[in-house]
């Protein structure tokens, strides 16, 4: 296992009042150096302690990283000790010259670090402020940079300034939140903070280390687990087992941590002993060691005059920027929204969420996103007036308790709120009966779920103080209608085109998503222009009204007013009409793609309700097809029912012979068709997954993923983790791990 030559540190230790600071910095350097463990080679790594911790010290430290660190090094910068803020008037006041003190507008606020030589009387002199430290950070030329913050230990200065309105000094100096935001340079540092606003660093009886401190030098040593597939420990791993640990051990300290990351970097290495030597059958897969060759996009669009912003909150899956891109591009060109700034919010395209880049996601990653959404609100965009928030998908769940946790101020700035396609009600199966377990702290009887929309109704009991939508879409496969709508009252239900995840992506002006974030920050009333109506009352359930419009006119119906004729029989549950429409319909007898939509729809319905009916349907309609399509020698048609029959035969009728079968036949149909595609690709892989030969599956699944799009690679691993967690009964190995890699990552 090869060095970490290209890795860099500054450990700083400030000691004086805190001498666990001290040993705090000296474990941090003994990992970094051992040679056994992480590796760094000691000359890459600048150790500042106790009467070293000073300005000018750090300075040189940050000059000699200018010139030995190139775009490929990684940087580790570690702080402990005190940190806190001063504003203009504080100086003032402490001077005491008789110049008058400044407004509230005009008083600015520093946040800085405490190092060991600073005294109330010379901090000035001493301190390093947050701007600072941002500047050194910025100049470097690597973007995989981060920054661990254990402040906040005590009560530092106001121990030897009573003078200076200690009681308020006290609060200020537990602001690491404010310390981390304005020590972000918009390029993608990670910084990470021992803990919260009023909170404290704790040192746990019996300890020589900080608590934070403890956790961070655990994981960095591996110690968290037994065996690892990947030889590294990177940046998500150190987060997600800091944001775990630290309150566990102590429930009134919780980390903070930006989420807008350039990469998920290697911090450390492991032990060889703590290499899993087995299954090697994902080991080049599962290594995400890569060069990210594209700066994350922060800003859409900033104006030196505006007072107005839209923030885009999106989702676990995809990309942060790359969400909301044809959006922000058509309002940038609107005259109407010259106004507003824009800003991308969420997960960076570079670093992966606990769960993967899937639709759905864990709580503690929802409660990261909010975290942060809430301190930026506060600190980041906190000069600006109006406030409104555009989210997609689990971000809108992130964006619902953010927006319990702001404070009266805050939440006076916030003017409009729209959801697009949010789970608000979670997911409504019960937990017991769903096939993916993944999800179940999401579950709507869950204690998130249930907080979230208890304390909602506490909240905003009377009205919003802000315009608020929530919009469905009338093709999204992914989060059901109801528990997109449930929660809130029908005059704030808005139903659009596309699907789950075209809802937020319009191709063009004509959209009525497009049209509606523009009305509603406008203030105007949105009608649906682009929407058909029939696609809405089908969606919304109101079949009647459908078939009525187009029964009388069947015979002259055009594909896409057929499909909706057949989806309203359906849904009145009028199967013989449906099966006629698809036998003797001129349409359907060329087109056995119809009855597979059919046979997916109901599909996914068994897959979200375990419904017998939806199930049974199912199996019907993929059969009718298969029926179909082997008496033309449609080969692609045959694989794509008989794959589905296959997974069906497994989940819904546990008939594992049956599964065999169908695949096997599914596999023949692939071996007559020509050409080589997405969906014969990852019907391959599938088959060779129920007929058990998981080195052919790996094969071929990873060609599917190498030209898949975000909503195929969801579909893929849904099918995939489903179809084997049932065949294998186990949610995590290393094959789970191969699908999560190759479709969510």
């Amino acid at each position: 296992m090869k060095t970490l030559k290209n890795s860099h540190a500054i450990i700083i230790g400030v000691g004086h009042d805190l001498p666990q600071s001290v040993q705090d910095a000296k474990a941090m350097y003994s990992i970094l150096s051992n040679p056994k463990i992480a590796g760094y080679k000691k000359e890459n790594i600048t150790l500042l302690t106790d009467k070293l911790a000073i300005r000018k010290n750090i300075t040189n430290a940050f000059k000699n990283l200018m010139k030995n660190t190139n775009e490929d090094s990684s940087v580790l910068i570690y702080y402990s000790g005190h940190g806190g803020t001063f504003t203009d008037n504080d100086l003032i006041y402490r001077n005491n010259t008789g110049e008058p003190l400044k407004s509230k507008k005009e008083n600015n606020r520093y946040y800085f670090l405490q190092l060991n030589d600073c005294t109330i009387e010379n901090f000035e002199k001493t301190w390093l402020r947050a701007e600072e430290l941002k500047e050194y950070i910025s100049s470097l030329k690597s973007k995989r940079i981060v920054l661990f913050l254990d402040c906040c230990h005590a009560e530092g200065m106001t121990k030897s300034g009573t003078e200076i309105n200690p009681s308020e000094l006290k609060n200020r100096l537990r602001n690491p939140e404010g310390l981390v935001q304005k020590i972000e340079d918009g390029k993608g540092t990670s910084i990470l903070s021992s803990c919260r606003t009023d909170e404290k660093s704790f040192i746990l009886s019996g300890d020589p280390l900080s608590l934070f401190t403890t956790c961070l030098v655990e994981v960095l040593k591996g110690d968290h687990k037994p065996f690892f597939d990947d030889p590294y420990i990177r940046l998500t791993e150190v987060i997600n087992y800091l944001m775990k640990k630290v309150p566990e051990r102590q429930p009134l300290q919780r980390p903070f941590v930006n989420i807008q990351m350039y990469d998920d970097i290697i911090l450390s290495r492991l032990p060889k002993e703590k290499l899993k030597k087995e299954n090697t059958l994902t080991n080049t897969s599962l290594n995400t060691s890569k060069q990210v060759e594209k700066d994350i996009v922060t800003i859409f669009r900033k104006q030196d005059a505006a007072v107005n912003t839209v923030l885009f909150i999106h989702g676990f899956s995809g990309e942060c920027a790359t969400t909301f891109d044809t959006m922000q591009q058509h309002i940038q060109e609107d005259p109407e929204m010259k106004g507003w700034d824009m800003y991308p919010f969420g997960y960076s395209e570079n670093v992966k969420p606990q769960m993967g880049k899937d639709i759905w996601a864990s709580v503690e990653d929802i409660h990261r996103v909010a975290d942060y959404l809430s301190a930026s609100i506060k600190h980041k965009y906190g000069n600006y007036k109006r406030i409104a928030i555009v989210a997609h998908s689990l971000g809108g769940l992130a964006v619902q308790k953010t927006l319990l946790d702001l404070d009266k101020n805050d939440l006076s700035r916030i003017s409009h709120v729209l959801l697009f396609g949010t789970p608000s009600n979670g997911i409504e199966v019960d937990p017991s009966k769903t096939l993916d377990k993944r999800w179940v702290d999401l579950n709507k009887e869950a204690p998130f779920i249930k907080t979230l929309r208890s304390n909602w109704e506490k909240t905003f009991a009377k009205d919003y103080p802000f315009a608020f939508k929530v919009v469905a879409s009338i093709d999204d496969k992914d989060v059901p209608l109801h528990t997109n709508f449930n929660p809130f009252d029908k005059k704030y239900q808005v139903t659009i085109a596309g699907n789950h995840f075209s809802m937020v992506q319009p191709a063009n002006k004509e959209n009525d998503s497009y049209r509606l974030i523009l009305d509603t920050l406008n203030n105007n009333e949105f009608f649906n222009r682009y929407t058909n109506q029939e696609e809405i009352n089908n969606l919304l359930g109101e079949y009647d009204t459908v078939v009525k419009k187009l029964m009388p006119d069947k015979e002259t119906l055009n594909i896409k007013g057929l499909k909706q004729l057949l989806f309203a029989l359906e849904g009145l549950d009028r199967h013989e009409e449906v099966m006629n429409l698809l036998l003797k319909h001129p349409l359907s007898q060329e087109n056995t793609d119809l009855i597979g939509v059919l046979g997916g729809r109901l599909k996914r319905k068994y897959l979200q309700t375990l419904s017998d009916s939806d199930g049974s349907k199912a199996m019907v309609y993929y059969n009718k097809g298969l029926a179909i399509s082997t008496q033309k020698n449609d080969f692609e048609q045959m694989y794509y029912h008989a794959i589905n029959l296959a997974f069906l035969s497994l989940i819904y009728e546990e008939d594992k012979n049956k599964m065999r079968k169908y695949a096997q036949q599914a596999l023949e149909a692939t071996e007559k068709d020509l050409f080589s595609s997405l969906w014969k690709n990852a019907t391959i892989a599938e088959a060779a997954m129920y007929c058990g030969d998981f080195e052919k599956a790996t094969v071929y699944y990873s060609l599917a993923a190498e030209a898949a799009g975000l909503r195929e690679k969801i579909s893929i691993h849904t099918n995939a983790f489903v179809a084997y967690t049932s065949l294998m009964n186990t949610q995590e190995d290393a094959f789970t791990k191969f699908l999560k890699a190759k479709f969510l990552t």
